[in-house]
Order: structure tokens, then C-alpha cells, then sequence
């Protein structure tokens, strides 16, 4: 099976291998995202009632929120995700010039959590870019990180770090990662620090996506580890996509076991409320793991 996926996937693999490894010279981009006045949060405390936002981030000429809806009794969460209103796709920072590849033309926005987001998530960080990270993945589109460890943590996978190679090939029992999902570098035959990205880690691919196979991509789930232990789920999807979808949930397998105990997805989801104005890209479909 892995070696007919390997010969179906070799050449986008391939591709995104040059990219990650370009990626891991360069920073993980700058921030476009400033706070917006916390009157504007319209936060709610009422679990299954109302969606309840953090603190909007500017990003476009809009804003970003993260959000949560629970269930009706306050405990599971129904949604955790990112809304961006219509105006966020617009305005957004347009590519570098000069055939830029990679990752370094990347805008990060880091966007608190409300105070109801289920465990163990401590942050989610919002990356717009424009050119993409080269083939698959070279239209424009966002990332959307749901990390479980926190800013400084993330801040400390740094190539600087004596321990950075050995962290990076520190993989995560197999356990703890979902069905299908490789680490590109054992499909290239790659050590794992040649496409370690700082600041995130080890991006884990489904080779069953379907721009793997030569599709073109519109969206994609992927999972991060560093140092034996998963820390984010990444949704990542074209900006074209997210306009053109009005509702879609996509599933994927659990792992068997996490680490923290916590919430974690079997979904995502993509939506457009036209009341709110909003698009929403949503973990959902929660079980409670450890």
C-alpha cells in the first residue's frame, strides 16, 4: 500500500519536500495581525446557546476570531475553529516578487482563545500565504494551526537548539498519530531536520489526499509533532476554496491514544454563515482521548 501510494505521490512529495526544505532557512514570516477593540469580541458565556469569540486580530481588511460552541450542558465542545469575516479575505498581503518559494512569504496571526476553548489547545495561529508553499501547495491559502503546547514552546523550535536534529527525529509513537499519515522525509529518504520547519516542527501528510495523487489542491489536514509528541492539528486550505463553500465537513480516522488528554477532531469543517458574514473553518466531531 505505502509503496503504491509512494509511486502515485512521489512527484507532489517531492515538491513539497524543496519546499519544506527551503522553509527550514527561513523565519515563519511576520504578523499581520493587530488586536481589535475588545468591545468587539461580542463574546458570549452561554455554553450551547451562542458562539463564543476571542479577541478579533486584523487580518485583511477584516478580522479573525477564534471561536467555540459547546454542547448544551457546557462540557463538549460542538466546534472549535476560526471565523474570518468577509472582509478578511480581502486585502490581504499580495505575494513577494521574484519566483519566492517556500513558506518565507507567510503572514502569521496569532489569535487568543475564548475562555470557554476546549482542552488541551493553547493557541491557534492563523498564516496567510500568498504564493503558497510550492507544488501541491503552491495556491494561496491558509493555515490554520490548533496547538496544543504554548507561544514560547512553539518559540523554542529553534535551528539554534543544540538538540534541534534529534528533537526533529524524535517522532511520536505511532499511536498517536493518525492512520495513513507519513512523515515526508521517510518517504524521500530524507533526514527528518532537512524539512523540520522552526517555529512548528514536523508536518505529518495523509498520503491519501488527494493532491498527493496530482489533483489540485484546495484543502488538506495535517498534523505537527515535535520531540515525540503531536502539538498541532492544521486544516489547510485555498482562499478560492473557503469563498467557494458554502458547507462541507470533511472526516478523518482518530489516533488511538493523545498526549494531553483532551478534545480531538475526527473532522473539519467549512462554512459560510451570510447572517454573520462569516467563514468558518472548524475542528469538529470532538472525542475525548488520552
Amino acid at each position: 500500500m505505502l509503496a503504491f501510494t509512494l509511486r502515485r505521490a512521489s512527484t507532489p512529495v517531492v515538491a513539497l519536500a524543496v519546499a519544506l526544505v527551503s522553509f527550514a532557512a527561513c523565519d515563519s514570516g511576520d504578523s499581520i495581525g493587530k488586536p481589535i477593540s475588545p468591545d468587539a469580541a461580542s463574546r458570549s458565556v452561554t455554553p450551547g446557546v451562542h458562539r463564543q469569540y476571542g479577541t478579533p486580530m486584523k487580518v485583511g481588511n477584516g478580522r479573525a476570531r477564534a471561536y467555540v460552541t459547546l454542547d448544551a450542558r457546557g462540557e463538549a465542545p460542538i466546534e472549535f475553529g476560526v471565523a474570518l469575516d468577509s472582509l478578511a479575505m480581502h486585502g490581504l498581503p499580495a505575494p513577494i516578487g521574484g519566483g519566492h518559494d517556500g513558506h518565507g512569504d507567510m503572514h502569521e496571526t496569532l489569535l487568543p482563545l475564548p475562555p470557554q476553548a476546549p482542552a488541551p489547545y493553547k493557541f491557534v495561529e492563523l498564516d496567510w500565504n500568498p504564493a503558497g508553499h510550492g507544488d501541491p501547495y503552491a495556491a494561496p491559502h491558509f493555515d490554520f494551526h490548533f496547538y496544543t503546547i504554548d507561544v514560547a514552546e512553539r518559540n523554542a523550535i529553534d535551528p539554534n537548539d543544540p538538540q534541534y536534529a534529534a528533537k526533529a527525529a524524535n517522532f511520536p509513537a505511532p499511536d498517536y498519530l493518525r492512520p495513513n499519515y507519513v512523515c515526508p522525509c521517510d518517504l524521500l529518504g530524507l533526514p527528518p531536520v532537512a524539512i523540520a520547519v522552526p517555529r512548528m516542527g514536523m508536518h505529518w501528510l495523509d498520503v491519501t489526499s488527494p493532491e498527493l495523487g496530482g489533483a489540485p489542491f484546495t484543502t488538506t489536514m495535517i498534523t505537527g509533532s515535535w520531540d515525540g509528541k503531536v502539538i498541532f492539528q492544521e486544516p489547510m486550505i485555498t482562499r478560492d476554496f473557503i469563498m467557494a463553500t458554502t458547507d462541507t465537513t470533511i472526516s478523518f480516522p482518530l489516533p488511538k491514544r493523545a498526549s494531553p488528554a483532551g478534545w480531538y477532531p475526527a473532522a473539519y469543517r467549512i462554512s459560510y454563515d451570510a447572517k454573520a458574514r462569516e467563514y468558518r473553518i472548524a475542528l469538529s466531531d470532538f472525542t475525548w482521548l488520552k
